[in-house]
């Protein structure tokens, strides 16, 4: 007797959400939570520069979808919609505590590494990796999380856009404003690159 395997459609976050709107279903809002969890903590993360406050304020954004989430249009997507509340919620905290806020990069550069590469390519991407952080920690705020949305977090100009709350023409604007500052940068840190 043969089984024959049915594969299941990946459900999107705003299927997820319609249905718990529509529903109240607590499953459908547990699975947006795993589906967007760990991607909004890094983000938070790379603001706040601790992992344990951005933890909470990653399950505070989703609280805040729960309570208010019949304000979400639809007119972005849901994963902008909940980053922009985790940008303001982390910059509402540092506000607070009154810290400068920095971006990391550490868990984005990690997965760079492959099992193949030589000590000494590792040592050296190790190497790069504390040059392009110290270098991105000199850079302005706004140039910072331009650069970590769209690089990082792969989102387009006209996502960045909502989540900055700005144009995706200012996206752009900016985008290429922070990557020559970057470069200028790493360049007046003798850092040499291909």
């Amino acid at each position: 007797m043969a089984v024959s395997l049915v594969s299941v459609e990946q459900i999107t976050g705003e299927e997820l959400f319609s249905r718990y709107v529509a529903t109240g279903d607590g499953g459908a809002f547990e699975e947006l939570v795993r589906l967007y969890e760990d991607e909004l903590a890094r983000f938070i993360n790379g603001i706040v520069r601790d992992f344990h406050e951005a933890k909470h304020l990653t399950v505070e954004t989703f609280a805040q979808l729960a309570v208010n989430g019949k304000k979400f249009s639809g007119k972005s997507s849901l994963k902008t919609y909940l980053f922009t509340i985790g940008k303001n919620l982390a910059v509402k905290y540092l506000k607070k505590r009154g810290r400068e806020r920095h971006i990391s990069f550490e868990d984005a550069v990690t997965a760079l590494a492959d099992a193949d590469d030589s000590p000494f390519e590792i040592m050296e991407r190790e190497e790069s990796k504390r040059q392009v952080h110290k270098a991105m920690g000199a850079l302005k705020e706004e140039y910072r999380a331009v650069l970590l949305l769209l690089y990082f977090e792969d989102m387009s100009y006209l996502e960045a856009g909502k989540a900055m709350r700005k144009s995706s023409e200012q996206v752009k604007h900016l985008a290429y404003r922070a990557k020559a500052a970057l470069k200028k940068k790493l360049e007046g840190d003798g850092y040499q690159y291909a």
